[in-house]
């Protein structure tokens, strides 16, 4: 048998069949592209052909787009801007624009203005007046886009329709509209509340002159006289005594101090007396009392104390002291009178001070209903004045603020639908493609047979040990039912995989199983028997299913097992392929047998016990394993198990389900019936080695 490729990469997805390796995934797609190529064609250009064809006819509208601009900077005519102010560079109220010219009442009113109800191409259908109004909005909207154009303050109002006037029409009522909105939606509410306000200022005007009245009859009443400066005269008269008051207390303080220093110091005072307590006569006198004490010094150092310059000298000190003595209790007398008349002025401005006081007393709760009433008026005033001064701004500003959004280039006429038939025609065709290939994966995914070693391998626990060709049958036809095709010279491998020495074993059984019948298990039983008896080995071939063309069962397998006669009486010798039969039998079968007992019974095991003394290899034909229950006793009693497969035809879930009933461990999985050219489809790899192994055996023919 030719060498089976081996794959040790991970599995691949089914869709191919093929393994993932040495392949890659472009040419497994390839491959895929070519074992379904009349399909995704067929599909792919019916599919494209329906595709261009309504593309062509419903796509295929006039564009035309009307570009607005919302102009972030704030350009005013007046130094106070409108209620509304403008939009600025907050992209969020940009995006707030488009929204609303999305929602449905903005639609509804674009509608209207338009009369788009009458309109062939966006007029709606309905019972009512509404329904036929609800309908069109719903057509509008369909037809109309407005974007923002990316992060920009431009606008894009876009309309498809099957006119190119239609669709310019259109565009440019829409953004006109939105124009209008955004300056109405400034303009009115300035007009708005320019009126709200008219309503206030009468019944302000009104608190006004009442908070002023009350306010001036309780001045009236009061005798209160303003001062100015928000004080009454009252107050200023407070305020200033308080403040002479303070001074008068410090020049007592001050004149105070300076008798009571001059008084302390008495007429020995001399250079003793503070600077400032001091007169300029007394200055005076102190300075020509040093300069006379100095000249009298000299001169009694010079001339002697006797001398009458010194004592003419000394006679004018003692004068100079006498005059500072009468300078000093002047200055007293002086500082005392002073200080009396400080003290007196203190006096005469406290007596002030405290009737002044008293009079505000009994005037300072009236004075705080006053402050009250003047306090409430003023902030009526304030409130009124400022009012009126907006309400005269609002009705000169609503007509001259100039608007910040406007249409910068308004929607032309379209010279050709969009998209063109060429980009229609790639779309429809890509469209085909994508079609094709889906019904051609969707067939393959439903297509459950198996084709390639990686899908048996994954039903778990089994070996692919190759696959076997299509060959026709041998010699005449006149038996055709005992003509088998040779395919001895394709299980070479299988073969020495399960020979006795090859699993160090006296005897070896092999069983040769499937799903159903039809899948070739009795041609594979044979030619392995055949196989193995030209090596030398002695080969029992069991036939443990009846073959469908035996009308008159001889003496064999069931024979022994039901009447428990020797085995060597239904022994067949077949010379010509070395190997020895035993037919299934069935000759002494009553109705009461049951094959499944027999099948599982201890005379089986002890049959096979007996034949593994007298053979090598014991080649069990057995039944299909999902139509004859007792297929798995014969597997339980094989040492290996051969599990056919015919080539696209039999199912994944069925060799699935049939391995499961086996419940064997060592199993090779032969595909039978190949068809080399298709599987180069699925697995070039493997189909290539099928054809130089079928070359090599011609040539060696």
């Amino acid at each position: 048998m030719y060498p089976t490729a081996r794959y040790d990469q991970p599995a691949q997805n089914p869709l191919f069949g093929a393994p993932p390796s040495p392949l890659s995934l472009l040419k497994r797609f390839a491959l895929f592209l070519r074992r379904n190529a009349l399909l995704i064609s067929a599909v792919g250009a019916g599919v494209a052909g329906a595709a261009f064809l309504v593309g062509n006819f419903t796509l295929r509208q006039y564009h035309a787009t009307a570009v607005l601009m919302v102009d972030p900077r704030a350009a005013r005519v007046t130094q106070n801007s409108g209620v509304l102010a403008n939009i600025g560079s907050d992209f969020n109220a940009i995006e707030s624009i488009v929204q609303i010219a999305k929602s449905e009442t903005f639609l509804g009113s674009v509608v209207d203005q338009l009369e788009l109800t009458h309109d062939p191409v966006f007029a709606g259908k309905g019972a009512t007046e509404d329904q036929v109004r609800q309908s069109t909005i719903d057509n509008l909207s369909s037809r109309l886009s407005i974007a923002r154009r990316g992060t920009t303050y431009v606008i894009d109002v876009t309309v498809k329709a099957p006119s190119a006037e239609e669709a310019a029409k259109v565009a440019n009522g829409t953004a006109r509209k939105i124009l209008e909105d955004q300056s109405n939606l400034r303009s009115g509410l300035s007009a708005k509340t320019a009126a709200t306000i008219e309503g206030r200022l009468s019944e302000l005007r009104e608190r006004v002159s009442k908070a002023e009245e009350a306010a001036a009859d309780l001045k009236a009443k009061m005798k209160v006289t303003d001062a100015g400066q928000g004080s009454t005269l009252l107050e200023r008269r407070v305020y200033e005594l308080n403040q002479q008051l303070v001074l008068a207390g410090a020049r007592t303080a001050e004149a105070r101090a300076r008798y009571e220093l001059l008084r302390k110091a008495g007429p020995s005072a001399g250079n003793n007396l503070p600077q400032a307590a001091q007169s300029p006569i007394f200055s005076s006198l102190r300075a020509e009392y040093a300069r006379l004490s100095r000249q009298s010094a000299d001169q009694s150092t010079v001339l002697g104390p006797k001398h009458p310059e010194v004592v003419s000298l000394n006679a004018q000190i003692s004068d100079i002291r006498r005059q500072l003595t009468a300078e000093i209790g002047r200055m007293t007398s002086t500082a005392r009178a002073e200080y009396q008349e400080a003290e007196g002025r203190e006096a005469d401005l406290a007596r002030q001070l405290k009737e002044a006081q008293t009079e505000s007393g009994e005037l300072g709760p009236q004075m705080v209903k006053l402050a009250e009433l003047e306090r409430e008026a003023k902030a009526e005033r304030a409130v009124y004045e400022q009012l009126l001064n907006r309400q005269r701004e609002l009705r000169q500003v609503k007509d001259l603020e100039p608007s910040d959004i406007r249409i910068v280039s308004p929607a032309a006429t379209p010279p050709k639908p969009l998209p063109g038939r060429i980009v229609i025609l790639a779309v429809s065709a890509l469209i085909g493609l994508l079609a094709g290939t889906a019904a051609a994966a969707i067939r393959e995914w439903r297509g459950k047979t198996l084709k390639t070693a990686l899908q048996a391998e994954r039903l778990g626990g089994v070996q692919v040990f190759g696959f076997l060709p299509t060959m026709p049958r041998q010699g005449e036809d006149t038996d055709a039912a005992q003509v088998v095709p040779d395919l001895t010279p394709w299980l070479a491998e299988l073969c020495a995989e399960i020979t006795p020495e090859a699993n160090d074993a006296e005897s070896v059984v092999i069983l040769v199983s499937s799903s159903h019948r039809g899948e070739g298990r009795s041609t594979i039983a044979v030619n392995l028997a055949a196989y193995l008896s030209e090596g030398g080995d002695r080969v029992l071939l069991i036939e443990a299913d009846r073959a469908a063309h035996v009308t008159k069962p001889p003496y064999g397998l069931l024979d022994v097992l039901e009447s428990g006669e020797d085995l060597k009486r239904a022994l067949v010798e077949q010379a010509a392929d070395g190997y020895t039969l035993l037919p299934y039998g069935g000759r002494t079968l009553t109705r009461q047998s049951s094959i499944g007992g027999l099948m599982s019974g201890m005379t089986l095991r002890a049959t096979l016990k007996l034949a593994r003394k007298w053979f090598d290899v014991i080649v069990i034909d057995g039944p299909p394993a999902l139509e004859a229950p007792h297929a798995r006793f014969l597997a339980a009693q094989a040492d290996y198990t051969v599990f056919l497969v015919e080539w696209d035809k039999t199912s994944a879930d069925d060799a699935d389900a049939a391995l499961d009933r086996l419940d064997v461990g060592a199993t090779a999985v032969l595909y039978n019936k190949t068809d080399a050219a298709r599987l180069s489809l699925y697995d070039p790899e493997q189909s290539r080695q099928m054809t130089l192994y079928a070359e090599d055996m011609a040539e060696a023919a």
